[in-house]
């Protein structure tokens, strides 16, 4: 996404901020080799296989950034941050970096997604811990399971045309 060509506010004037993220599932045991930098910007910025794996995992997404924007290259860009399984445990507590709560389908022990509604009427759970995916877009649909269990679809949306936009 690029959130500056909603709101030009985001990057200054001749300049954009791209959001990208790939699924996610990048296997922990290839980043353990790099657990001793969790805590240790510097060591981290400096590691020279550290950067070069980092480099290597994030090729997929200037690949399709650059399918969708071929001006947007790597070296182009004023700031890049490449969030990593690490990044995930040392930012976000995640065990092992995971990335949302990661429930297969079918899986042998039973497991599904924890239901939004509790044992506490009124009370609803949502959040990128409580579906799949992680950040705004999962917390955004567990938000919308929420409300379905709420009210009606049609409800929200008379609700919703009452809301004044400026």
């Amino acid at each position: 996404s690029v959130g500056s060509k909603l709101d030009s506010t985001l990057a200054p004037p001749g300049y954009h901020v791209i959001h990208a993220y790939t699924a996610g599932n990048e296997p922990y045991e290839d980043w353990e080799q790099f657990e001793h930098l969790m805590d240790d910007a510097v060591a981290r910025d400096k590691d020279e296989a550290y950067q070069a794996f980092k480099d290597e995992r994030a090729k997929p997404i200037w690949d399709a950034i650059q399918k969708r924007a071929p001006r947007v290259v790597k070296g182009a860009c004023v700031v890049e941050k490449v969030a990593t399984p690490l990044t995930h445990a040392r930012f976000l507590s995640r065990h092992r970096g995971n990335y949302g709560l990661a429930i297969a389908p079918g899986n042998s022990e039973g497991w599904t997604f924890p239901d939004v509604k509790t044992p506490i009427e009124g009370y609803y759970r949502c959040g990128d811990s409580t579906t799949s995916g992680i950040g705004v877009p999962a917390v955004a649909s567990s938000g919308a399971v929420c409300a379905n269990a709420i009210m009606s679809v049609w409800d929200q949306l008379e609700l919703n045309s009452k809301i004044k936009m400026p």
